[in-house]
């Protein structure tokens, strides 16, 4: 008894809350195309965790036309509403992809997803009062030898310009292609001079966040994709995450809380301070410049 209340005692803190998710679809009974629907969200979670929405990956049949959130604090928990608004530009019966939300407590990193639903979209009927009627009856057209011979004499004069133009054109000497340029320096260089010229663009100074914030992105994905052989710049942050193969568990951790922040300010709306925006930058430059430490003991 005495071993069983001490483990009961131990579990308690473990299991005394967990993140959870409820979602629900709304929408009207029949959905065209072009009708906004939504898909509400309700998180709950720890106070002090920070929660961070997905990269919506379903352009190509449903565009995200807006995002509202909301938080509150209710008995020692934090319940964080979030109102998706998605519009559908296809016909059809489609279905929605899983929605993932990253939850970032103070030692760990959680992940929250909805589950796939069936949608149908259907098409905007037509007024039949407007359809396209004939004024008058088709009027025949007779035609005559010229009508046929003009044409065909036209045609075989084109036909032997064409000819004559070839040969012209084959008589030139065939330009050699021209040879790529491979840079061989290493990766976390190449990185490195990219963010050197992104500093210099100043964009912090105008506010101009989501296009510092794509090009961060981009930098870091660009090193991922050139040092871990993945395409990680035409990957979405899931799939990132589910390809990324580094050992050092804390490393791939960093990376993927990175790459998660900047598509919250890409895509979720969020406006970062310029404190966050400067940590984000100097991150970002100091993981580039580990590498020239690990390169150098390496030959060392």
């Amino acid at each position: 008894m005495k071993k069983s209340f001490f483990v009961i005692l131990i579990l308690i803190p473990i299991l005394s809350f967990s993140q959870s998710l409820e979602y629900k679809l709304d929408k009207p009974s029949n959905l065209f195309i072009g009708t906004p629907f939504h898909i509400l969200i309700e998180i709950a979670s720890n106070p002090e965790d920070s929660i961070f929405t997905p990269e919506i990956d379903t352009l190509d049949i449903f565009i995200l036309r807006n995002v509202v959130s909301d938080e509150i604090i209710s008995n020692d928990n934090k319940i964080t509403n979030l109102d998706f608004t998605f519009q559908a530009f296809d016909t059809g019966e489609f279905t929605f992809p899983e929605l993932e939300f990253a939850v970032k407590s103070n030692d760990s990193l959680s992940f929250l997803r909805t589950s796939e639903f069936v949608i149908n979209v259907k098409s905007v009927l037509a007024d039949t009062t407007q359809t396209i009627k004939d004024i008058a009856k088709p009027v025949p057209v007779h035609l005559g030898f010229f009508d046929f011979f003009v044409p065909i004499i036209i045609i075989f004069i084109l036909i032997i310009i064409i000819i004559y133009l070839r040969k012209i054109l084959r008589k030139k000497p065939e330009l050699e292609p021209e040879q790529e340029f491979i840079d061989k320096r290493p990766v976390y260089v190449i990185a490195l001079e990219m963010l050197n010229n992104l500093k210099k663009r100043e964009l912090l100074k105008t506010g101009e966040f989501l296009i510092f914030y794509f090009h961060l992105s981009y930098i870091m994905r660009f090193f991922i994709e050139r040092y871990y052989q993945i395409n990680a710049v035409e990957m979405t942050f899931s799939e990132i995450r589910d390809n990324l193969q580094i050992e050092d568990l804390k490393e791939k951790s960093k990376i993927l809380t990175f790459l998660n922040f900047a598509d919250k300010v890409k895509f979720a709306k969020f406006i970062p301070t310029l404190k966050e925006s400067g940590n984000s930058f100097d991150l970002l430059e100091n993981y580039l410049k580990s590498f020239e430490n690990t390169l150098e003991t390496k030959n060392a």
